[in-house]
């Protein structure tokens, strides 16, 4: 396929009418040269819609199928397998994927290519994803696509909580399919497989990427928390810190007094290595709750 193909199916990709005229200009070539490059993609099944008169041009077919993509022989291999791997997670947000895109993608394929992929589908394996059903991936999807805060039902280790929160978007991570948000405690990460209840809110979202959000943890002053956990520490963490495998996190230093009361209230599944200023916070809490029981 020409690279002026490419850029021009680029361009209709955009959503929005566009004339003969606009799309020459765009491509740096004559209106004879575009009109002739748009008959040869409809030939190739390139969804193009022409609309005539004045105010005319063309534009692509919504909901359209695209046709397959012009690949080399190795491209095609590792993109097969990437879809054979993808359509194992259970609760893509994006629709019912699995185990049906890599078979369409590659009955799509040369016979010769299609048979040399179906013997190395038996030769490569990547870890089947050990995850717990997430049903209402798709309602967080479909919240982020609302661009409103939403309240979430979720299920913690001492019950139910209603939280109200910005999302910030779906993150898949050691099998488990988390959301990112933002709460009146600061940034929040929530495993979807918990949540019993997805609701849109009325109050528009400020629309954070996960870029700036991290940008936004990262201003001002910063201290590098490192913990140690048991297991039941690990969830009793989530939704107050995002799980990373390090276990070590930099948090605004305005935030320590607040983190020290939720950690203290984790026990000894939490424990704080450093810095020595929050386990300072945590002994000064402990040594408070036992004189007013003395008192």
């Amino acid at each position: 396929m020409k690279g002026r193909h490419l850029k021009l199916m680029r361009l209709l990709n955009r959503q929005q009418l566009l004339t003969a005229r606009e799309l020459a200009e765009a491509c740096g070539v004559s209106l004879r040269t575009i009109q002739r490059d748009v008959l040869e993609l409809e030939a190739n099944g390139y969804p193009i819609y022409s609309e005539r008169g004045a105010e005319g041009g063309y534009r692509v077919l919504p909901n359209r199928l695209l046709p397959p993509l012009a690949l080399r022989e190795q491209e095609a291999i590792t993109l097969f397998l990437m879809l054979d791997w993808v359509g194992q997670i259970p609760d893509l947000p994006f629709g019912p994927l699995r185990g049906d895109l890599a078979e369409w993608y590659l009955h799509e394929l040369p016979p010769d290519l299609e048979a040399k992929m179906d013997r190395l589908k038996g030769r490569v394996r990547f870890a089947r994803p050990d995850t717990p059903p997430s049903p209402l991936t798709r309602d967080v999807l479909r919240l982020l696509e609302a661009e409103v805060k939403g309240e979430i039902t979720y299920r913690t280790t001492s019950g139910r909580r209603t939280i109200l929160m910005d999302p910030i978007g779906l993150t898949f991570e050691r099998n488990r399919w988390y959301l990112l948000a933002q709460t009146d405690r600061g940034l929040r990460q929530y495993r979807v497989d918990r949540m019993e209840q997805v609701l849109p809110t009325t109050i528009s979202s400020e629309q954070l990427t996960f870029e700036e959000a991290e940008r936004q943890v990262k201003s001002g002053e910063q201290v590098t928390i490192r913990l140690e956990m048991t297991s039941l520490g690990e969830r009793l963490l989530e939704g107050i810190l995002p799980l990373n495998a390090q276990r070590t996190w930099s948090v605004p230093v305005t935030e320590l007094p607040f983190l020290g009361r939720q950690l203290f209230g984790l026990g000894e599944n939490v424990k704080v290595l450093e810095p020595s200023t929050l386990k300072e916070e945590i002994l000064k809490q402990a040594r408070d709750l036992l004189v007013s029981y003395d008192a």
